[in-house]
């Protein structure tokens, strides 16, 4: 088949509409499915990969994959050096291969036919004049035939869409992250605190999962402060938001909610198994030196299933450990 100017024209005008997501700051996903579901239509094709470039390990990492095989090519890392791909990114030449060019012998994907007829082109992703990564495009199978130069350049076209999503959604996700972290220790915020918390009381409202929440204080900060400077106390600060993060599982929440405070939110998680977690805390924090660490847990359902009272309970045993001493855990 081949493609008339108006065909061809409008395929452009359906990929750029869909595009239209990333000014509307659709997640990368949703765009990229989008602009898929636009490109289908006027160029066939049985699979379709997305890849970022590490330039540092020299391999590229694929972010998004429709069609065949996608298990396999989400697993698989081709090198710059000895794949399709990664000739693409180290030259910034589009390739446009047929099912019988030798080009494609000395790299498959593993775990996938090797001696499957493929028609492939591969775009390289272009952001400021750098190889972000490459937009990969099959036609498999025995009746895989060949795509044409018009059809590898609305590939190409889509690929220039497509490099622009991934690098809205990047910049996106870094604005969102920066908005949501702590400048000093890289912990969560006191707004994401606040965001993670209500949605976890609200799933212990849901199905009765538990969620347990601690409230931590350097014991005297102030004191580090006065005596050694504020570089001083930045550096505490930091080297206990590490040690939070240190003793804390991969779905727990490490946040500095202001100052010397700080809270971990512990999705699934009791009040006997969070005092556990405390408790390493206030004994490492001690064991290191110079200062110490106090700590009030609370949890929910059991001591209330709202975010004020779960937050205001957690502080007010904090305060009791405090005033027992300090260096000390208190719950219930």
């Amino acid at each position: 088949m081949t493609e008339t100017p108006i065909e061809i024209s409008r395929g452009l005008e359906s990929i750029i509409d869909a595009a239209a997501g990333v000014l509307a700051e659709q997640s990368l996903d949703a765009t990229l499915h989008g602009m898929v579901e636009a490109l289908h239509p006027i160029v066939a094709f049985t699979s379709l990969a997305l890849y970022e470039a590490d330039h540092e390990a020299r391999v590229l990492v694929p972010v998004f994959a429709v069609g065949r095989y996608v298990g396999e090519t989400l697993a698989d890392r081709p090198p710059f050096d000895a794949s399709i791909a990664g000739t693409v990114v180290t030259t910034g030449v589009m390739a446009h291969l047929d099912p019988d060019d030798p080009r494609q012998a000395p790299y498959t994907i593993p775990d996938t036919p090797a001696d499957e007829p493929a028609a492939i082109v591969v775009v390289p992703l272009l952001v400021a004049g750098t190889v972000i990564g490459t937009l990969t495009v099959w036609r498999e199978g025995p009746n895989a035939g060949v795509f044409t130069a018009a059809e590898a350049q609305l590939i190409r076209r889509f690929g220039t869409l497509a490099a622009l999503a991934y690098a809205n959604a990047q910049q996106a996700e870094g604005l969102r992250e920066q908005a949501l972290t702590d400048a000093l220790t890289g912990l969560a915020n006191r707004r994401h605190f606040e965001d993670r918390l209500a949605a976890e009381i609200a799933r212990v409202g849901r199905d009765g999962t538990p969620v347990a929440l601690i409230a931590f204080d350097l014991d005297d900060f102030k004191r580090i402060n006065d005596a050694h400077g504020h570089p001083a106390g930045d550096a505490a600060l930091q080297a206990f938001g590490a040690v939070l993060r240190g003793q804390a599982r991969l779905s727990d929440l490490v946040c500095r909610t202001g100052g010397e405070e700080f809270a971990v939110i512990l999705p699934g998680a009791d009040g006997p198994a969070a005092v556990n977690y405390a408790t390493r805390i206030v004994d490492e924090i001690r064991s290191a030196g110079p200062t110490t660490a106090s700590a009030g847990v609370a949890s929910a359902p059991a001591d209330g299933s709202s975010l004020d009272l779960l937050v205001r309970t957690a502080d007010a045993r904090l305060m009791r450990a405090k005033a027992a001493g300090k260096d000390r855990v208190e719950a219930g």
